[in-house]
């Protein structure tokens, strides 16, 4: 290579960082803002890179208001932001279960919390994740499909309607069909947290952490699901719990809810319930009013 042909090669690139160089400085001032007249607080993660996009889960935090907003990547061809709920509708059909992850918001994960209390259940695939079964007698067929678009309408089952079932117990000889309908969520391998708090060997449990996730919305669906009323008081059958699980939920009610109760034991089958005083009805239905479906207010006495 001849001088000539060296000076013509390295000499355009030396003229470019030249010029480039004293730009920087400017690029970092037109970033600077001096005194700003808001500021919003993003937070974010990202979550799972897919097939043919990118999912991004980010917080805003603005005058005490926190927005939840869903980013997609590389979706379609195109880059925009996309609905909650579209989304959801969505992502988790066409996703495998393993790959299927949250985030989850707190109502879905209060209405599986309170469920859970109750006479539902979860499902634990160990390869794919955890699913959960909800059911219920016939007489409250009412309530069963609302729990139902609950999560449809989340896109976290399918849109084939609860089913019907059929069930015969036999007592001191005879024997009684009961009927009522069932369904079952999609397996998310993000609900395995859940199941490992609330289920030790396959059996449920009480877990210290629970605590956290009793709020208003999950008393409600566990009081929906499990209570009655009775004695101007509310009952809460714990038949899958022990007499120490019984008595820490006791201590999570009236910590998260200042709920005064007490344990009724029931002598024949060696189970315990909750017994929510009355002293502290009042104080029950302020809290749960505004989440209980209108089919249960008569658990509440009302």
């Amino acid at each position: 290579m001849t001088l000539i042909e060296l000076i013509w090669t390295v000499g355009p690139a030396l003229v470019l960082v030249a010029i480039a160089f004293p730009s920087f400085k400017l690029l970092y001032l037109m970033d600077e803002v001096i005194d700003p007249a808001m500021t919003v607080k993003v937070t974010g993660f990202f979550l799972k890179l897919f097939n043919s996009f990118i999912y991004f889960y980010k917080e805003y935090e603005f005058d005490g208001l926190k927005l939840h907003t869903l980013y997609l990547d590389k979706f379609y061809k195109y880059k925009r932001l996309i609905e909650k709920s579209s989304f959801y509708r969505y992502f988790h059909v066409v996703i495998k279960a393993k790959r299927r992850i949250g985030p989850h918001d707190k109502d879905v994960i209060s209405v599986i919390t309170g469920s859970l209390l109750g006479n539902s259940y979860a499902s634990k695939r160990y390869v794919e994740g955890t699913r959960f079964c909800f059911r219920q007698d016939i007489i409250h067929k009412e309530y069963l499909f609302w729990l139902y678009w609950f999560f449809n309408s989340r896109g976290y089952c399918s849109n084939l309607e609860p089913r019907m079932y059929t069930r015969s117990l036999k007592r001191r000889g005879i024997e009684k069909k009961y009927y009522g309908y069932e369904f079952n969520t999609y397996t998310f391998r993000s609900f395995d947290w859940i199941y490992k708090m609330l289920y030790k060997k396959g059996k449920k449990r009480i877990h210290p952490n629970l605590s956290e996730y009793l709020t208003p919305l999950a008393l409600a669906i566990w009081i929906s699901d499990a209570g009655c009323w009775a004695k101007s008081g509310v009952h809460i059958a714990c038949n899958a719990f022990s007499l120490k699980e019984v008595k820490l939920l006791i201590i999570m009610l009236n910590k998260n809810f200042g709920l005064a109760s007490n344990i009724e034991s029931i002598s024949s089958c060696g189970q315990s319930s909750i017994y929510i005083q009355n002293k502290s009805i009042p104080r029950l239905r302020e809290i749960v009013s505004p989440f209980i479906h209108n089919s249960m207010l008569y658990k509440l006495g009302l």
